[in-house]
């Protein structure tokens, strides 16, 4: 657990900044790559013992590059800065007794950078699906779920997505399912916790 939280909202707005003079210079070296910028809302939940499965608001924003190579496929990477949220469950010590502590907060809160490497179908100038899978490393956290401050959570997380996005002119609105495959309790070897987030939001291209 971090000792001094951040602005959340100032941070993203940094590494969007970062991401977006990244994918600048990607594109100005090679002009057969499109790239722009993207945020979305993020529903998160975890499922496993001791936390409650429910869906809780968080976001999304980075970049996102696009090759095409031929009319109808493409490869699309992004960089991500990802923010979710979750809730400890009332059982939460029945299952850890012996690590958890019992004055620790509800609320979990979580920072990620993730890179998602998609293959994407154009079905027409208008609808593309998305699907591939996903890295994300812990960079934040907020929890207390543990006694001396010890993290809960594993650094490292591969999921899947899958989606769909409808294309007016350079803005791309869309939604996606993300499914963690990879556990990320990192108290024991127990139980697994893994998550899922339902995500909609909007892409801008610029080129």
């Amino acid at each position: 657990m971090t000792s001094q939280p951040f602005n959340k909202f100032r941070i993203m707005m940094k590494f969007t900044m970062v991401t977006s003079v990244l994918f600048c210079t990607v594109a100005a070296n090679a002009q057969t790559w499109h790239f722009g910028v993207k945020a979305d809302i993020s529903y998160s939940a975890l499922k496993g013992e001791g936390i409650k499965n429910k869906f809780a608001p968080g976001f999304q924003a980075g970049g996102f590059a696009t090759y095409n190579i031929t009319k109808q496929w493409a490869i699309q990477p992004e960089l991500l800065y990802s923010f979710s949220q979750y809730k400890k469950g009332s059982d939460f010590l029945t299952y850890y007794n012996n690590y958890g502590r019992s004055a620790a907060g509800e609320n979990i809160s979580l920072a990620s950078i993730s890179v998602p490497l998609l293959v994407r179908y154009n079905l027409n100038k208008t609808l593309s699906f998305l699907a591939g899978p996903q890295y994300s490393y812990l960079v934040w956290d907020d929890e207390s779920l543990l006694k001396n401050d010890r993290q809960a959570f594993r650094n490292s997380e591969f999921s899947a997505n899958i989606g769909v996005q409808v294309n007016i002119e350079k803005v791309g609105f869309y939604a996606r399912y993300n499914k963690g495959l990879s556990d990320i309790n990192d108290i024991d070897d127990r139980y697994e916790w893994k998550s899922s987030h339902v995500q909609a939001g909007v892409a801008v291209r610029f080129q």
